[in-house]
């Protein structure tokens, strides 16, 4: 299918599209800010500059957007191009890709690595948050949350 907006125009759009600072991840800071949690954002010390970190606890977490990290959920936030699959496609999978070797050097230093996604957030914040404090505050690997990777839409 041929994209049917001029690539000017395309270009503004995707100029507009935000990299760090979007709302999902706005919510899961304002909530752990308001019950007093203090935070690195956007730590670019560590691989993959995760959205936010707890250096004490050794602690980073990931805020994907399903469609820019290619989450296969089903919900509206993931789905697939319809428009320039030939370059869309690969740069999805090489994004997942990529996430995979930064979670792997983390880990590899000593980090627990947690991983929210952007429907699970939209759907259960407020049970995202309660894990999330009770991980925060144990500060276990692998503890019944499913950590080193904490993927929440496999329990869901």
């Amino acid at each position: 299918m041929a994209d049917t907006i001029s690539s000017d125009r395309r270009s503004k759009i995707m100029s507009h599209i935000k990299s760090k600072d979007t709302s999902i991840e706005m919510m899961v800071r304002r909530r752990l800010f308001a019950m007093g949690y203090r935070y690195r954002v956007n730590y670019k010390a560590l691989p993959g500059k995760p959205d936010i970190v707890f250096t004490k606890k050794k602690i980073a977490i990931f805020i994907h957007g399903c469609y820019w990290h290619g989450h296969d959920c089903g919900s509206r936030y993931a789905h697939t191009s319809q428009s320039n699959q030939a370059y869309w496609g690969p740069k999805i999978e090489r994004t997942k890709q990529r996430d995979q070797e930064h979670i792997q050097k983390l880990e590899a230093l000593g980090w627990t690595v947690v991983v929210l996604w952007e429907c699970q957030i939209q759907r259960e914040i407020n049970t995202i948050i309660q894990e999330l404090v009770q991980c925060i505050n144990q500060n276990k690997k692998n503890s019944n949350y499913g950590f080193a990777v904490f993927n929440w839409c496999a329990s869901i």
